[in-house]
């Protein structure tokens, strides 16, 4: 009986351990290897083209957002709360988002943008909402080696692409490939989840779902926004050639951000029925590892730099130090307040970060140039650091028990 338990415990371990390694693998493996194509284009065409490459993923990758609005929080909460009727929710949420893509291709023609241009940027808006239409469906049923799979192959396929045009790569090409890949992306996870995605369970527009699912689309877009405020500001007065190089130094001190969601993960059902003392503790001590992977983290930064053929002076690097070391404190925190129902004020500081930022690269740039506009991300940090350390302090003890401290 005893070796009986034993080899359900160790099977059902071994299933949690594949579980958690194939989510990691999913959020980590990804960014690591996004940079690919943007290496590619910037080594075998110009750095120039893929400037304006990022000033028009500006808009569709906006779209996308937009119209995605908030599903993935609003439809894992409904999942959990009625299981049963999860393709209901899960084609009214898709249907109701249409009206919001229309709105999306009125505003580009609105703008004058090319019809092929607003062709090209509908369609790749078009497949990045269909794409991410699924992932609250993969996270629910834990397909993460699927989607993984699915996202490998089409960074392949446009890593090939591009390698194939080389010099002959031009904004449009490259645009097309992008739709492309999302597309075929959505298709595939359509096939894998068409139980859920082709059911016929008659679902409506349904306009509540829009009322309902604000709060998670806010605080999505504000972090995005947040995250990105200075990207916009470089790319509307620097030269092609710099936003290229810009976006790519900013996508990878993001990256090592990330590195404080991933250490943290894995406790995160734990800090919200740990006391807020406590979580104040994990982020000091998240924190500190963050100063100790801060060195060798930024000396990846500069190699990977190199093979781009960029070179990044030693100021901009110690700003980018400092534009990432506050999330590794303040991630914590964000969990205790989302634990307390308090997530206007985590909206209420992205807002904060946001003006701050924009603020400070409008009035920097001109002088400093790229550097003044992250020079402007990290004051934006750190207003934000600040501001979620004083609603630290002003915590009260939860009633309940807590779990036991993580060691």
């Amino acid at each position: 009986m005893q070796r009986f338990f034993t080899i359900i415990t160790s099977a059902k371990l071994r299933r949690r351990g594949t579980q958690i390694v194939t989510s990691a693998a999913n959020a980590l493996l990804l960014p690591l290897l996004n940079p690919i194509v943007s290496l590619l284009v910037v080594r075998l065409a110009t750095p120039a083209l893929w400037g304006e490459f990022v000033a028009a993923a500006i808009i569709a990758q906006l779209g996308a957002h937009i119209v995605g609005w908030g599903n993935k929080e609003y439809l894992l909460r409904e999942f959990s709360l009625h299981p049963a009727q999860i393709a209901r929710a899960w084609q009214s949420s898709l249907l109701t988002r249409l009206l919001l893509f229309v709105a999306f291709c009125v505003v580009l023609l609105a703008l004058g943008v090319a019809p092929l241009r607003t062709l090209l940027l509908a369609l790749w808006c078009a497949g990045m909402v269909l794409d991410q239409s699924f992932d609250a469906l993969v996270q629910f049923r834990r397909a993460f080696v699927f989607a993984l799979i699915v996202d490998i192959c089409a960074l392949v396929a446009m890593a090939g692409g591009v390698g194939w045009l080389g010099r002959g790569l031009t904004l449009d090409l490259l645009l097309a490939m992008f739709a492309l890949a999302s597309l075929a992306s959505a298709a595939a996870l359509a096939l894998r989840f068409r139980a859920v995605a082709f059911a016929p369970r008659h679902a409506a527009l349904d306009f509540g779902y829009l009322r309902a699912a604000l709060p998670f689309f806010l605080l999505g877009l504000s972090g995005m926004l947040q995250s990105r405020a200075d990207l916009y500001v470089v790319n509307a007065f620097m030269p092609r050639a710099e936003v290229a190089q810009y976006q790519v130094l900013t996508n990878l001190l993001i990256y090592v951000q990330t590195a404080a969601y991933l250490v943290l993960a894995p406790f995160a059902k734990s800090i919200y029925r740990l006391p807020n003392v406590t979580v104040t503790r994990i982020a000091l001590r998240l924190f500190t590892l963050g100063l100790a992977l801060l060195a060798p983290a930024l000396g990846a930064v500069v190699v990977t730099l190199k093979l781009y053929g960029f070179t990044v002076a030693p100021t901009l690097l110690l700003i980018g130090g400092l534009f990432v070391m506050p999330a590794f404190f303040y991630l914590p925190i964000i969990y205790g307040l989302y634990r307390a129902g308090r997530q206007n004020e985590v909206l209420a500081v992205n807002l904060v970060g946001i003006g701050v930022s924009v603020g400070v690269s409008v009035l920097l740039l001109p002088y400093l140039g790229s550097l003044g506009a992250l020079i402007g991300s990290a004051t934006a940090q750190w207003v934000m650091l600040a501001m979620y350390g004083a609603r630290s302090r002003g915590w009260r003890e939860r009633d309940a028990d807590a779990l036991p401290q993580l060691s």
